[in-house]
Order: structure tokens, then sequence, then C-alpha cells
């Protein structure tokens, strides 16, 4: 999105996929949560909270305070040859039970990151 936001001002953005936007630094950190505790098994580790991908996008760029324009659109509009999901959330609920690590908020996430890549 940052690059696109460098070559044009205004973007179509799929608004009906939902699902949780996750900061690799925190997956590792969920992943240490659960080696640490010797888990074993299946679990969901991604950011607290959801948004569709337009959503995402928009708060991209106002996290980075660029002035892009998101345009709504479906994901049939978009045309892709492989079928995605429209709602592909996360409970990270087994791993906060198991280990005690609660992810953050994916917007907060999205701000410590923009702050790490501007250094």
């Amino acid at each position: 999105m940052l690059r696109l936001a460098t070559e044009k001002r205004e973007l179509a953005v799929v608004d009906d996929q939902i699902g949780s936007p996750t900061w690799t630094v925190d997956l590792a950190l969920a992943i240490k949560a659960l080696v640490e505790k010797d888990c074993r098994g299946i679990y969901h580790a991604a950011n607290a909270g959801f948004c569709s991908w337009n959503e995402f996008a928009s708060a991209i760029f106002a996290e980075s305070g660029l002035d892009i324009t998101v345009n709504p659109m479906s994901t049939k509009d978009l045309g892709r040859p492989a079928p995605r999901p429209l709602y592909s959330t996360l409970d990270c609920g087994k791993l906060t039970r198991d280990t005690g690590f609660q992810p953050q908020p994916w917007r907060e996430a999205l701000k410590h990151y923009l702050k790490l890549r501007r250094l």
C-alpha cells in the first residue's frame, strides 16, 4: 500500500473481505510464548480485532499521514481467479488462555510498525 501511495492518489480496495491483520513481530512473540509454555497442537495467532482490506488500507494511509482516496470495491469486481474467503478472522482465545500472551490490537501494531519503518 505504501508503494502504491507513491504511484497513485486514488485506489480501489475490496471492502467485503474481513480479516485479522497481523504484524510479524507480534506473530513471533506469540510463537515464542507457545514454545516457552511447551504448547502443542493448533493455535491461532493474529493481532486483536478485525477489519476489511479497505479499512486496513485506509488506516495505513491515515497513520502515515498520506492523503490517498481509498474507494470500496467488491471481491467479485476484483476478478481474481482463486476464490478468497469473505470472513477470515481468527480467535486467539486458546493462545491467550494457554500462554497468557494477549495480542495487541491490529491498529496499534500498525502504528508500531510504521514508527519503526520511519527510523
